[in-house]
């Protein structure tokens, strides 16, 4: 399922979602700060599913809400606005973010200090919308002063102050300042640590150093827009931190867990496609289509490594759910891969069964 789309457990969570919010404002009324916890659920609900003008009105009324009671909750407020920051820059509409993070920034500023951690990543968020926007000089400046931060509170060898540099590394290549950008990678080069193929990946901060470490291979072969896309994609991991099992996010790991594998990083690549199955097993259920894709992924991948016992155990999860689709296509490419492992395990007869509905259906769908 394409991702934006809706199934039927999708729209029985909006509808529980909505009877809950309806109950408070019955309870409650409209204008209690009672509201902000069931109006956020149903926006980030209505963002997780792709349904970006319904969350941006619902994040727009919780930001009145917090806004009527911002000095019982700064870090609320802060939150609200982020959220309908990252709804405009997802749909490029940067100049209606830049207030909604600037003003975040701002307040993070007044509460924390200019020289806090904190600060220092509100700087980052606008600094990404800049340098998406090619406002390259104002993402500029915001990076140095985050690095400033970083060398003041962490030391100049710490991982953040490396990433800062690389981040710079990438500015200002895009302004063809190249001395300068080849100096900060070399900054960046010498304090991130290496990721050597087939590393073991046990959460989203191991991720992170493999795609630094990635990012910088394509600086060094002057693969400067991949290594732009690796270094955005190292961030992942504030993502996650922001949004836990967003669809969002399960979508980016599914890719990313792609990636890896055309790169023949099996480890790499098998710890991103269980990532993202969880999330989707969790935020769309059982039986959704892109919980197929993510079992069909893991379920190839380990027959490649001839793990066929775990294999099939994912890609007859791949084919139960794609059974009930309305694609059969999906459905036959995935009781081929089942039909090959099944043999790998001696089950004979379940495979031919397998091989039989596949054909089955190309036939029907690929008449010769």
């Amino acid at each position: 399922m394409l991702s934006g789309t809706r199934d039927l457990n999708d729209d029985l969570e909006l509808s529980r979602l909505k009877e809950e919010l309806l109950a408070a404002e019955r309870e409650h009324g409209p204008e209690s700060a009672s509201l902000i916890e069931p109006l956020e659920k149903l926006a980030y609900r209505y963002h997780s599913l792709g349904l970006q003008a319904e969350a941006e009105d619902t994040y727009k009324r919780v930001l009145s809400l917090r806004e009527a009671n911002a000095e019982q909750d700064i870090n609320g407020l802060i939150s609200t606005l982020h959220c309908l920051a990252i709804l405009m820059r997802i749909q490029s509409r940067f100049a209606e973010a830049e207030p909604y993070y600037a003003r975040a920034l701002e307040l993070t500023r007044q509460q924390c200090g200019p020289n806090h951690m904190e600060t220092a990543t509100r700087q980052n968020y606008l600094a990404g919308l800049y340098f998406a926007w090619q406002k390259f000089d104002l993402a500029e400046e915001l990076v140095l002063s985050s690095l400033s931060i970083y060398k003041e509170n962490l030391g100049e060898q710490h991982e953040l102050v490396g990433i800062a540099s690389m981040g710079l590394a990438l500015i200002c290549n895009r302004q063809s300042r190249i001395p300068e950008a080849n100096e900060y990678f070399r900054r960046a080069s010498r304090i991130l640590p290496a990721a050597p193929h087939g590393s073991v990946l046990l959460n989203f901060r191991d991720l992170a150093a493999s795609l630094l470490f990635l990012s910088k291979e394509k600086y060094k072969q002057g693969q400067i827009e991949e290594a732009e896309i690796l270094f955005r994609y190292a961030l992942i991991v504030e993502t996650d931190r922001l949004w836990p099992g967003h669809r969002t996010v399960a979508d980016s790991v599914q890719l990313l867990g792609d990636l890896y594998r055309s790169q023949r990083m099996n480890t790499e690549a098998e710890f991103l496609y269980r990532r993202a199955l969880d999330i989707r097993r969790r935020m769309m259920g059982p039986q959704h289509l892109d919980v197929a894709v993510s079992a069909n992924s893991l379920g190839t991948l380990l027959a490649d490594n001839r793990r066929y016992d775990e294999a099939a155990e994912a890609l007859k999860e791949a084919v139960d759910i794609r059974a009930q689709a309305g694609f059969p296509p999906l459905l036959a490419n995935s009781l081929r891969a089942y039909a090959a492992v099944l043999r790998q395990l001696s089950r004979s007869a379940e495979a031919e069964d397998c091989d039989k509905r596949a054909h089955q259906i190309f036939e029907k769908y690929n008449p010769t």
